[in-house]
């Protein structure tokens, strides 16, 4: 797919579900037309989202069988204005065992998942793609049916090591299966907004391990682990959460919210970084889709 952008990590828990749900919508809510695809099993997208919460999604079944039985993909519309999305679950764990079958006989079968969702990607301007943290053939598959990938990353060694498994997977994607494929930059996940100096050394040692093959992007992500919880389990995206803590402000007065507190019922408690949050997703997103659309202007799609 030449309009896929995909976030990968070796590791997990960096941050791939958060910026690839935040990112898409961002796009979706600027006027993209855009579409999700969840290739990991545990299917945290979907929740991200909040498909998942209204019970909607086939536990991947559907994309299992475009690649089993050539059947077209139908995603989940309309999950935001212009965002469709293809969910994962149960049905993807198969799909990884199947294409890794195949892949025993003829190497070219990895490309099965670029086959079976180039078609569809067709009507969307950019499609973002979730991949799944552990090495192999599922993020084999998902490189070989990418065209850029962002790394995230947290402070963490196992992170960095994550990111090295990662930049091994891409170089051999690219040099056997998807020469098209590019390294779009790497991305700071999770950072204490008062950790500069950490923010600092983090960067410098990136920037030396990447040694000029891509950017460590300017954007960073903060430590928000309140908002986080609260957006993944209602299914809001950060500025979507931001709009419901100013809409819960500006609706509570402070007389009101005494008396709810003397009656010892609590008013609805937000994130004091759900503002800071918002913004930093949305510097992240214009900054990739600015990228995005100077790589295409440069090389068209």
């Amino acid at each position: 797919m030449n309009n896929a952008l995909m976030f990968g990590n070796g590791k997990g828990g960096v941050g791939k579900t958060s910026l690839a749900a935040n990112v898409a919508g961002l796009a979706a809510h600027a006027g993209w037309r855009v579409l999700t695809v969840d290739l990991d099993p545990q299917g945290n997208l979907g929740s991200d989202l909040g498909y998942k919460q209204d019970g909607l999604g086939d536990e991947g079944e559907g994309l299992l069988q475009a690649v089993v039985a050539g059947r077209p993909v139908s995603p989940i519309t309309n999950v935001r204005p212009r965002l469709d999305s293809i969910p994962a679950g149960q049905a993807t764990t198969d799909l990884w065992a199947v294409i890794n079958n195949r892949r025993s006989v003829d190497s070219a079968a990895i490309a099965d998942l670029d086959v079976v969702l180039g078609p569809i990607s067709q009507a969307y301007d950019l499609v973002v793609v979730d991949s799944p943290p552990a090495g192999g053939v599922a993020v084999d598959a998902a490189l070989s049916a990418s065209r850029w990938l962002v790394i995230p990353v947290k402070f963490d060694d196992g992170s960095i090591d994550g990111l090295e498994l990662m930049a091994r997977q891409f170089a051999s994607a690219k040099a056997t299966v998807n020469p098209a494929l590019q390294l779009l930059g790497v991305t700071l996940f999770d950072f204490s907004t008062a950790g500069t100096a950490i923010r600092r050394e983090v960067r410098a040692q990136l920037t030396a391990e990447l040694g000029g093959v891509a950017p460590v992007i300017k954007s960073v992500i903060r430590r928000a682990e309140r908002a986080a919880y609260d957006m993944r389990k209602n299914g809001l995206l950060a500025h979507e959460y931001q709009a419901k803590a100013t809409e819960s402000h500006e609706r509570i007065s402070i007389a009101e919210r005494i008396r709810m507190s003397r009656s010892g019922n609590a008013a609805p408690q937000f994130s004091s970084a759900a503002g800071g949050l918002a913004e930093d997703y949305a510097k992240l997103t214009t900054e990739l889709l600015l990228s995005l659309g100077d790589l295409h202007s440069r090389v068209g799609r």
